[in-house]
């Protein structure tokens, strides 16, 4: 499997986020590349390619302008008022039932495009997710090429990004991306499996009216975990789409046998569908030393999810989403990849 990788990355580093009563450097770092890197390396993963570059238009088939601009303007906006130090993030948030659209202050633009104090703006934020795109869209196009499967290894995560909020680590939805992309570019039906610990909410708010997209996520219960306001079982899609999301909310303490249970329905529900090609969302944020996870799986579960995946036969996009504990990271990461392979 080709793995497609980028250093841009790495300017997106040294801001720090709020986790519940504290300011904690984030998780969410260029370490965690550099650990899955090494552990694919080390497990015999040697295809290895570099990103390309890529205009705009994908993002914009699923990103709106205005969402877009923002992201590009945040960091330079904010250097202006407050000079280069420190990072940029929201002061309040949208305030329903008032009016909801930017002006020209960089405080009105955090408040309207991001909604929570988990993407914080730094110099490199904006190339870094660029970047990510890029990754991204180089390992679609190995699929459109006829690769039966490719690993876009890429940072920042997108599955809480919907068109025009930005949170959770996520600024652009690099998976919806990708299948809007291989939508545009012939596809029929695409199938996007979330198996990030937290509810791809982006994701689900991206394509929750349309048939042409299936997601199914087996993520934690929304009463007990981010981000908390969905990701209900009951969230089954809405006028076209109606029937094609699947949530599959798991409680905490979740351990391996519990989880396997939800992905094979998820397989087989992604079965039924016939997707032209399988996107996953690969978090593994459910390891049971995750900082931010509260499920209970071990480092030799991962080859097993792995294995339970590729038996579906299917075209397969990896995109790499969560994961923070970064000791056991790049294992876990690698094991997916090596349980999908040996197959």
């Amino acid at each position: 499997m080709r793995v497609v990788y980028s250093d841009a990355h790495r300017g997106h580093d040294g801001a720090k986020e709020m986790r519940y009563d504290q300011m904690i450097p984030m998780c969410e770092n260029p370490g965690r590349m550099d650990a899955i890197v090494a552990a694919l390396r080390a497990q015999g993963h040697r295809d290895f390619a570099d990103a390309r570059p890529f205009e705009l238009n994908s993002i914009l088939r699923v990103h709106t302008p205005g969402f877009v601009a923002f992201l590009e303007q945040c960091w330079p906006l904010w250097k202006a008022e407050f000079g280069a130090g420190g990072f940029a993030t929201a002061y309040t948030f949208g305030m329903r039932g008032m009016e909801q659209q930017p002006n020209e202050s960089v405080h009105s633009m955090l408040s309207c495009y991001t909604f929570d104090v988990c993407v914080p703006f730094v110099k490199g934020t904006w190339t870094a997710v660029r970047s990510a795109v890029d990754v991204t869209l180089t390992a679609t196009q190995e699929i459109t090429n006829g690769a039966t499967a490719a690993f876009a290894l890429c940072r920042p995560p997108g599955h809480h990004a919907s068109s025009d909020l930005a949170g959770g680590y996520c600024y652009v939805n690099n998976a919806a991306v990708a299948a809007q992309t291989l939508l545009d570019q012939g596809a029929n039906r695409i199938a996007i499996l979330d198996i990030d610990y937290h509810h791809g909410n982006g994701t689900q708010r991206i394509f929750y009216d349309r048939s042409d997209v299936l997601y199914a996520s087996v993520h934690a219960k929304p009463e007990q975990e981010y981000p908390f306001l969905m990701g209900y079982a009951r969230e089954t899609g809405a006028g076209g789409g109606e029937g094609f999301n699947l949530n599959l909310p798991l409680p905490l303490g979740t351990t391996i046998a519990a989880y396997r249970e939800a992905l094979a329905a998820a397989l087989s529900e992604i079965r039924a569908y016939g997707p032209d090609v399988l996107i996953v969302s690969l978090g593994v944020d459910t390891f049971v030393d995750d900082p931010v996870g509260g499920f209970r799986l071990e480092t030799p579960d991962f080859l097993t999810v792995g294995a339970d995946i590729s038996a579906l036969g299917l075209p397969t996009l990896f995109v790499m989403e969560g994961g923070y504990a970064i000791a056991a990271l790049g294992t876990n990461t690698a094991n997916v990849i090596t349980g999908f392979n040996q197959r």
